[in-house]
């Protein structure tokens, strides 16, 4: 088989944050129908937000349309959607099953943060990695300029020293997400909402 190669049958999709109406959504498409993407466990505000909550694939228990195989945005359009690029030699069959037993068998937080933390972002990279997909040439664009109530920060830096920020809080080009050196951090769920989760770098 060919590598690298593009994979027409897996479809990135990101929405970006836009302070004040949406914290944005990442998923990944897989066929027609089926997709995955990382949730927080209950309806957030500011402060769950900040502090974090339990993660839940798909939205399971918080989101209409969510199932084990299925994000509840599953169809929808995204403000970026492109199809990733295979690094290893493997089967397009290998390929699903890495994705979808990643996916499966994945435990973890969910925060928003300026640096590294599990959300819908890192996990759709983690799976990513698993799978030994990249985004590919010209979409690393896509992840986004950082959090947009840091944007103008971002920007005055910039003129300064003319020097573009990456995102603090995404691994760099050609970076995994293991590498990020993540702890493995228990969910700030509520009493009694179930036991303890923790994500574990595979």
């Amino acid at each position: 088989m060919t590598v690298p190669r593009v994979l027409e049958f897996v479809t990135v999709k990101r929405n970006v944050p836009l302070t004040g109406r949406s914290y944005g959504h990442w998923w990944l498409e897989l066929d027609e129908d089926e997709s995955y993407g990382w949730w927080p466990a209950r309806p957030v505000g500011l402060v769950g937000l900040l502090r974090g909550t339990g993660g839940v694939l798909n939205g399971l228990g918080v989101a209409d349309g969510g199932s084990p195989s299925r994000d509840p945005n599953h169809g929808l359009l995204a403000d970026y959607e492109f199809h990733p690029v295979l690094l290893a030699d493997r089967a397009d069959r290998g390929v699903r099953a890495a994705l979808r037993a990643f996916a499966r068998d994945f435990k973890g937080g969910w925060r928003w943060s300026t640096r590294p933390t599990m959300n819908c972002r890192l996990f759709q990279l983690a799976l990513m990695d698993a799978a030994d997909l990249v985004d590919g040439t010209g979409n690393y664009r896509t992840r986004g300029a950082g959090c947009p109530a840091l944007a103008p920060i971002r920007r005055g830096a910039a003129r300064l020293d003319g020097r573009r920020r990456w995102p603090t809080n995404l691994p760099r080009p050609g970076q995994q997400v293991a590498a990020l050196g993540l702890p493995a951090e228990p969910a700030r769920c509520p009493p009694g909402n179930g036991p303890e989760v923790r994500w574990t770098p595979s």
